[in-house]
């Protein structure tokens, strides 16, 4: 039996059903959860601790840095089953790792080659002693350096040796923006990413209808927010919301699909360990615009959905993806 979250809402709240989807916190250059990651999503969980219980999906990316950011939320929250006494273990889904990208792998690898140079370049500039010792650590080894796509030779930061790992986590993570940029312009790359998060939506909605018709049943409606955490990687939630979102402005004009990312109206890219909500108003059926939350109130200026028919198109292709592969 599939057990969802509860979140106790504030007091004269009414419950809400929520989809959480979390990009994994802070990484290392090699892709695991540097320790700062760990540290912030185990504070994320912190604050579902009056949760009833807490049920999480992850990535299945073999660096297990989304499933360790599900997992530490999890563990932290303090919410065990009532049945095993033990926190409730994430469970690893498909569709939300770039597994999902197929042919067009070599697009995320120039996105990294980019991502991999800027942050040697500022590196070179605010710290030459440092960026002097990963280039000599390159120069002796015949694996830490590969060609981009114009021919150059770079640093490949997966392959750094433990000790500059650290240290050059947080100047990639300013950095991650060069490479995003880059995947925007490839819809190939970016319609497989909306895709697959869109199938995992799209069952996780059937999940909670599930719940919902078992608490109705045992005339047991929900004490607090019912809410399925599923948690990717960067650039999953900026795939969707430019295939199928919607931007409703402040002045009440509208954009289908959000293109800019980084301007004022919608604050930035997400960033690791943050959060969107989709609010499920009815669990049993997604509304045609289906609203979507943030964290805090920095982003976006306006109200932004997912257009439902877009996202169930989406999953649609997904399926046949996947059902062409067999």
């Amino acid at each position: 039996m599939n057990e969802l979250l509860l979140v106790q809402p504030e007091q004269n709240e009414v419950p809400r059903y929520r989809i959480m989807i979390t990009r994994h916190a802070e990484r290392l250059p090699s892709g695991e959860l540097s320790s700062e990651g760990i540290a912030h999503a185990a504070e994320k969980g912190s604050t579902l601790g009056r949760a009833e219980v807490l049920k999480g999906y992850a990535s299945n990316h073999p660096s297990g840095r989304a499933y360790d950011t599900a997992e530490a939320i999890s563990q932290e929250s303090g919410v065990l089953s009532q049945t095993t006494g033990k926190y409730y273990q994430t469970r690893k889904v498909e569709g939300i790792s770039y597994d999902v990208l197929g042919s067009v792998t070599p697009i995320l690898n120039e996105a990294r080659a980019k991502v991999d140079k800027a942050t040697m370049e500022e590196i070179s500039i605010t710290d030459p002693e440092l960026a002097s010792k990963i280039n000599l650590a390159a120069a002796g080894s015949k694996t830490m350096t590969r060609l981009n796509k114009q021919g150059e030779f770079i640093v490949d930061l997966q392959k750094l040796p433990t000790e500059f790992q650290g240290t050059v986590a947080k100047i990639r993570q300013r950095n991650q923006p060069a490479g995003f940029r880059y995947l925007l312009d490839n819809p190939e790359f970016v319609q497989a990413m909306a895709q697959g998060l869109a199938h995992q939506i799209a069952d996780k909605q059937q999940l909670v209808n599930r719940y919902a018709e078992r608490r109705e049943t045992a005339a047991k409606p929900p004490a607090g927010d019912v809410v399925v955490n599923l948690a990717t990687h960067g650039m999953f939630m900026e795939s969707m919301l430019h295939e199928a979102g919607i931007l409703e402005r402040q002045d009440g004009t509208e954009q289908r699909g959000i293109r800019d990312f980084e301007g004022d109206e919608f604050g930035g890219f997400i960033q690791p360990a943050e959060s969107m909500y989709l609010e499920l108003e009815n669990p049993h059926s997604l509304p045609e615009r289906i609203p979507v939350s943030f964290e805090g109130d920095s982003r976006p200026k306006g109200r932004v959905f997912i257009d439902r028919e877009k996202l169930l198109t989406l999953a649609q292709g997904y399926r046949a993806a996947q059902a062409s592969k067999l």
